[in-house]
């Protein structure tokens, strides 16, 4: 997936200073027929080819082998994890950051680096899909002389949720049925009531929790079917979109932990009703899409 890539490199303060020194001394050596100066001069400009080198090299050896994102909320720390084939001998001190194909950059912070792994963090400033082209890795190891930073080719893409807000605001929930259960007054053998034995009956209805403690397949009925149902909804026209958006994001992550379900229906698609994570997940980024 990825080639080597060009290397480029730009002197920092101190490089500046020492080069400008370099050029003085030279200058004086020249003018004044100074021929130890000469040498001296010689000698410290072949020290600074020689990190000029080093510098290059500490990234050119740089290979990618692959970056792991992940969805979610805008304007929150999100873990990043760069797989590295190939690096060069520690230490480590990168600056890692992320470039999409518009002017926007977003910077890795703060990172663990080893030979084949770095980890971090990124955040998200605003909701949507984000596409990523390049990986820029700066370093001014080893010496410090010298800045040096090279583009590495990548495909990486993650959603931007709708930010959270801090307080989940109130939750409207329906009560509902299951589709074809009618309310039943069978008791079953341990005198639970709407638990009978199961006779065949659709998998759904089986009550997972009880054959967990006792072994027994038994069946629920009734009101033990009853659960609350949250229905969110995004119109075409909202006043305060972002906002609208940001209260539905936190009430579906409450929804969600607390096992209610809920569905979203926007102008582009319906989901749900559910509960699992993946229907979170598709929720969440049909938000991030509005």
């Amino acid at each position: 997936m990825m080639r080597k890539e060009r290397v480029y490199i730009m002197p920092t303060r101190m490089g500046g200073y020492l080069n400008a020194l370099l050029f003085l001394m030279f200058l004086l050596a020249v003018g004044y027929s100074n021929n130890l100066l000469l040498i001296f001069t010689l000698f410290l400009f072949g020290l600074n080819l020689l990190w000029l080198i080093q510098t290059h090299f500490h990234l050119h050896a740089l290979k990618l082998q692959g970056l792991h994102l992940e969805d979610g909320h805008a304007g929150e720390d999100l873990p990043v994890r760069i797989n590295w084939t190939k690096a060069p001998e520690g230490p480590y001190r990168w600056e890692l950051s992320l470039h999409t194909p518009y002017p926007e950059t977003i910077h890795l912070r703060p990172l663990q680096h080893t030979a084949t792994e770095s980890e971090g963090h990124l955040t998200f400033p605003k909701r949507g899909p984000w596409k990523f082209t390049r990986l820029c890795v700066r370093s001014e190891m080893p010496f410090g002389l010298y800045r040096s930073w090279i583009y590495l080719r990548i495909e990486a893409q993650a959603y931007a949720y709708p930010r959270r807000l801090r307080d989940v605001p109130p939750i409207e929930k329906q009560v509902t049925f299951l589709e074809g259960d009618q309310a039943g007054s069978r008791t079953g053998p341990h005198d639970v009531r709407n638990l009978a034995p199961y006779q065949g009956e659709e998998a759904r209805r089986i009550s997972w929790k009880h054959y967990a403690r006792s072994g027994e397949l038994v069946v629920k009925e009734g009101e033990e079917l009853q659960r609350g149902l949250v229905r969110f909804q995004v119109r075409e026209r909202e006043a305060d979109l972002e906002l609208h958006l940001a209260r539905i994001a936190t009430q579906m992550v409450h929804c969600a932990r607390g096992e209610i379900a809920f569905g979203l229906e926007t102008p582009a698609r319906r989901l749900g009703p559910g509960i699992s994570a993946k229907h979170l997940a598709d929720c969440l980024r049909e938000l991030s899409l509005c």
